[in-house]
């Protein structure tokens, strides 16, 4: 069965140069469901930003003293920042929105200009352009190891007095609305270096109507749970009379580094603070043994599917489940409905031996250097941007989970039509966010190249290949030092 992927066995040399191009050129784009296939619910009305903020969110670390913003409000007053984030399609139609009413109706004259790039890796070259130029936006919206794909650096501002600032700061109201897991990974040392801006989650889509009729009322919570159900599916389709879906039916793998993180942390894997990516631990030789082990021959339990998208297979039972990200959701109905399949679905957290876990990720908002008007007025976008109402509307067209759980107060209709959506953000409190570090940035592409190795080499050792995966990113890691 590892036959059917199709893969190039290139050296180890060759995948060298080539990851080296890769984390000097490229990141991970930022996918937004198309405007004509997202089904749509009217967000509210965008609310005027008020000239004294209420008290809102608390420190990120206890403030001995008032911090001190050396700007007078009224200097605010025809300032203009540009503000250059990596959506494009609905998604950036509702940035240029927001931004486009922030300047309207914000209170201290700010001006709000929007560059949309369509992806990181073409933002990241458009901000080098700017900054060879002498002409940085004010704001910019990116994973912070595309932070070092700049050529000479680039130097963002600490948010740490703007946070905790009276006047233009957040309260501890506001602070205890945000969940610890999207602003965690962005205080490195007690210092809060972005905002997180739009959080995706990781997860299994799971047809329920399906597994009901296979005799299992739930979807799995376990490793051995997960590995009878997905075994069931293929069973199942083994069973029937059609031959094309005969070696489906459970688990459609998905090789994306977000999904395999996942699975190595819900099997336990850690990534140290501050130390280099690996993954030939314990953790990793279980979990990724565990998923060679069901692709394998023997049991047959997860197939790798030809066509690139997974929606077919799970609106036509190829499929039991498959991992995605929430964004997927519509398109989900969508085909559903091509199929005019009634069948109930969901999705859940990746299961391992301590229960399930779900993984975000979010990229932050981080404000460039600049004058101090200029930085103020791009905090004050950058905060406005993750209040409820604001947030709302992001969930409402991209389908990203809430920065602020005052949100939901503004999402009844949303929450009503997209049930699988609520069970992703019932999920929050036992997240955990996908690796920010730079080491990240290039290793994420290692450990896929090596994961992929695992299932199409027939004699490939989980240890061995996890051997190599680890040691190419320690040569990375010293290449870029």
């Amino acid at each position: 069965m590892k036959k059917l992927i199709k893969t190039t066995n290139i050296s180890w040399l060759y995948l060298l140069i080539g990851l080296m191009f890769i984390f000097t050129f490229a990141g991970c784009a930022n996918q937004a469901t198309p405007a004509d296939e997202t089904p749509f619910v009217e967000p509210r009305e965008t609310p005027e930003p008020s000239a004294t903020p209420k008290e809102e969110q608390a420190q990120p670390t206890p403030a001995e003293a008032i911090p001190e913003i050396d700007v007078d409000p009224n200097d605010l007053d025809g300032v203009s920042i540009r503000f250059v984030h990596p959506w494009s399609g609905a998604a950036g139609e509702v940035f240029q929105d927001i931004a486009m009413k922030f300047s309207l109706s914000n209170p201290w004259g700010i001006w709000v200009d929007v560059d949309s790039q369509g992806n990181e890796e073409v933002l990241i070259a458009e901000v080098q352009s700017d900054l060879e130029k002498g002409d940085l936006p004010g704001l910019i919206v990116v994973h912070p190891y595309a932070l070092s794909w700049f050529e000479g650096g680039i130097d963002t501002v600490q948010l740490n007095n703007y946070f905790n600032h009276p006047e233009f700061g957040m309260g501890e109201d506001v602070r205890e609305d945000i969940p610890p897991v999207f602003l965690d990974p962005y205080t490195v040392d007690g210092n809060l270096i972005a905002l997180p801006a739009a959080p995706q989650g990781v997860v299994l889509f799971y047809n329920q109507t399906w597994a009901e009729a296979l005799g299992y009322e739930s979807y799995p919570e376990s490793e051995d749970g997960f590995e009878a159900q997905s075994c069931a599916g293929t069973a199942a389709n083994l069973a029937d009379e059609d031959e094309e879906n005969d070696y489906t039916g459970g688990l459609l793998m998905n090789f994306d580094p977000a999904v395999l993180f996942s699975w190595y942390t819900a099997f336990g894997g850690e990534i140290p603070e501050d130390e280099i990516l690996q993954f030939n631990t314990d953790a990793g030789i279980r979990a990724f043994g565990y998923l060679e082990e069901l692709y394998s021959p023997a049991k047959g339990c997860i197939w790798v599917g030809r066509q690139p998208e997974p929606y077919q297979y799970f609106s036509d039972h190829y499929a039991l489940m498959y991992a995605g990200t929430l964004d997927q959701i519509p398109l989900q109905m969508r085909w559903l409905a091509q199929f005019e399949n009634e069948d109930q679905w969901t999705v859940f957290g990746f299961p391992g031996p301590d229960g399930e876990v779900m993984m975000v990720d979010s990229p932050g908002l981080f404000i460039m250097e600049s004058t101090p008007e200029k930085q103020l007025a791009s905090w004050l976008f950058a905060k406005h941007l993750v209040s409820p109402e604001i947030q709302a509307q992001l969930v409402q067209r991209m389908f990203t989970l809430p920065v602020s759980n005052g949100a939901m107060a503004y999402l009844d209709d949303f929450v009503t039509a997209y049930p699988q959506w609520v069970s992703a953000f019932n999920r929050l409190d036992n997240a955990q966010h996908l690796p920010i570090s730079e080491s990240w940035g290039y290793g994420r592409w290692v450990l896929q190249d090596g994961i992929n190795r695992l299932f199409a080499i027939e004699e490939a050792q989980v240890g061995d290949i996890l051997e190599q995966v680890d040691e190419m990113i320690q040569s990375l890691e010293g290449a870029e030092q």
